[in-house]
């Protein structure tokens, strides 16, 4: 047996001899007993801000929610200041203590450390140092390997697969080709997925959140073993993996913690690795094979509920060529009914499925009849509207627009707003000014459109505005915002105020509707004109902010502002400021230290 084969498998029983033996940390000394690189990689990702979430399960159960590239939740547990047992359901596995258990414990610690110091540096060793260099796992792997024989790393195998359920299935499934054509059917893999979800599950039959990550590892090794037969052109063995994964494991979501995504990521990929098959060279009995299967599988109903089903038909018409073929899926789509319901998402795509064996098998005409006759899908509607305007007929075109407006306005908003948009794109074609200045209008006013920002619409309704009218059309706007209602649209105000350089009347903008953000914001405009003003502004909202808001991360942010006020001219401001705060709240400690850094 080749040892590259068992390599995996000898680091998977390794890291769960050595799972459960962690080390006990001490919470008040852990930055001593953690690897250097692993509590740096942790102090930055809780510096910025990663540890969203912490909560107190119970005395001493801490369970936090450390957000990243992908999000992980850490489990704690704290005894008389010790850290007794700690996991992380991320991937790592190179060490006892990842970088979000680090994290959190910096986040648990925050109010007891200097942050900004902390001495990550270990004590070197001397290269001289008769101490020997910690072996990592994929090192010990290597080691182990190099001296092994095969006999013993047969027997390894053997012991191992009669002791553990779970290693014995996943042997099994890695090599299952190497046991014949039957050992490697569909049949055989849907039996190993059934299987794999039984050793995950629980009491109850439902796979928790962790072993979810577990349980989609397993199948991804059979995804990464289906790669490599399509790559070698094995399609049958990899079509078997493939639509066992499909009907198995898709039936599992249902009893299953996949808010991590990973079981879901796993029919994704089968489902694209599908795609990609399809695209194959391949002879006619494999097509009909495929085929076959797809139909088979759609039919079985395990992926109802889930939009995959509708990607089995997708990829059955790309493959589709005899007329009897046509008819099998056609009959499928059309038992697909309409429910009555506003948005009826699987009547939609019964609709756009039958668009597609239309495309691929019946003439042009034929293909817009359909559209036209099943014109309540907007999808539909957008192509037959684009069509119009390609052939510039307008009328046909704004006639469907309207259509579309009094069917969607009140329901749909933002599908109304399509329309308008392309109402508003004829008119300009049309040349049409009055109906322009409208649509425009519209947008400025009510929405900043659907795919064009609110600046593009007010410089579309400027130019188009009759000359010497601007003035007056644009105070008729600011004072129906003003109307409005009680809260004023500062953001769309201050927008016009800077476009039209009305510098006086942003700055009362502000100060009637000021926020520290707003007042950054108007720095770039209002700084060289009204600096103290803005200091003021600035003053006043830090106090408010300061009083409000508690813990170094907010402390760090006012400290910011002030940088800013200095920049403005305020430091004498600023000064009395710091005075005013250390003396307000001298028993805020993080508060007194970012104070020193202003």
């Amino acid at each position: 047996m080749k040892i590259w084969k068992v390599k995996e498998m000898i680091e998977f029983l390794i890291f769960a001899n050595q799972a459960g033996k962690n080390m006990k940390i001490s919470l008040s000394e852990f930055e001593h007993q953690i690897d250097e690189i692993i509590l740096k990689r942790g102090l930055q990702y809780y510096k910025e801000g990663h540890v969203s979430h912490i909560e107190e399960l119970g005395t001493g159960e801490y369970e936090a929610l450390v957000e990243g590239s992908e999000d992980y939740t850490v489990n704690l547990t704290i005894r008389n200041g010790i850290v007794e047992d700690y996991r992380c359901d991320c991937p790592y596995d190179m060490g006892p203590v990842c970088k979000h258990i680090a994290a959190t414990l910096f986040y648990l610690q925050k109010d007891y450390i200097d942050i900004d110091n902390i001495p990550v540096a270990k004590k070197k060793i001397s290269v001289t140092s008769s101490q020997p260099k910690k072996e990592t796992i994929p090192e010990q792997i290597e080691r182990i390997l190099t001296a092994l024989s095969d006999n013993d790393l047969k027997d390894f195998i053997r012991q191992t697969c009669k002791s553990d359920k779970e290693f014995r299935l996943r042997f099994l499934t890695k090599f299952a080709y190497m046991n014949g054509p039957a050992a490697a059917s569909k049949e055989f893999y849907k039996g190993r997925i059934q299987n794999l979800a039984d050793v995950y599950s629980g009491r109850y039959g439902f796979i928790a959140y962790r072993e979810a990550g577990e349980f989609s590892r397993a199948v991804s090794e059979m995804l990464d073993d289906v790669r490599r037969d399509i790559e070698s052109k094995k399609y049958k063995n990899a079509l078997s993996v493939i639509f066992a994964i499909l009907e198995e494991v898709t039936p599992v979501l249902n009893s299953a913690d996949d808010s991590g995504g990973y079981i879901g990521g796993c029919i994704e990929e089968a489902i694209g690795l599908l795609d990609t098959l399809v695209d194959e060279n391949m002879d006619e009995s494999l097509r009909i094979d495929i085929f076959n299967q797809l139909v088979t599988t759609y039919g079985s109903g395990k992926l109802d509920g889930w939009d995959w089903k509708f990607d089995l038909i997708s990829f059955a018409i790309r493959l589709l060529k005899t007329s009897q073929e046509k008819e099998q899926i056609k009959a499928i789509i059309n038992k697909i009914k309409p429910t009555g319901k506003s948005w009826d998402w699987d009547y939609r795509k019964a609709q756009e499925l039958m668009q597609e064996l239309l495309l691929k098998t019946e003439s042009e005409e034929a293909v817009i009849q359909y559209l036209k006759e099943n014109i309540s899908n907007p999808d539909f509607r957008e192509k037959l509207i684009g069509e119009a305007i390609r052939v510039k007929d307008y009328q046909y075109a704004l006639e469907l627009t309207h259509d579309g407006i009094v069917k969607d306005g009140n329901e749909f908003v933002g599908l109304a707003d399509k329309w308008r948009e392309y109402q508003l794109d004829i008119y300009r074609k049309l040349g049409d000014n009055e109906n322009t200045i409208r649509l425009a209008r519209y947008f400025v006013m009510n929405r900043n459109g659907y795919s064009q920002s609110l600046k593009y619409y007010y410089d579309l309704l400027k130019k188009t505005i009759p000359a010497g009218s601007w003035d007056k059309y644009l105070e008729n706007m600011i004072a129906e915002i003003f109307k409005k209602g009680k809260w004023v649209d500062y953001e769309k105000l201050a927008s016009f105020y800077i476009w039209e350089e009305y510098w006086e009347r942003y700055l009362s903008l502000l100060q009637k509707n000021t926020s520290l953000s707003r007042i950054e914001a108007a720095e770039k405009h209002l700084g060289t004109l009204y600096p103290e003003q803005l200091v003021t502004l600035y003053d006043t909202q830090l106090r408010s902010f300061v009083e409000n808001n508690i813990g170094r991360s907010h402390y760090k942010d006012a400290c910011r502002y002030m940088r800013r006020m200095k920049k403005l001219g305020g430091s004498q401001i600023v000064d009395k400021l710091i005075r005013d705060l250390r003396i307000q709240y001298k028993n805020r400690r993080a508060l007194l230290e970012e104070l020193t850094k202003v």
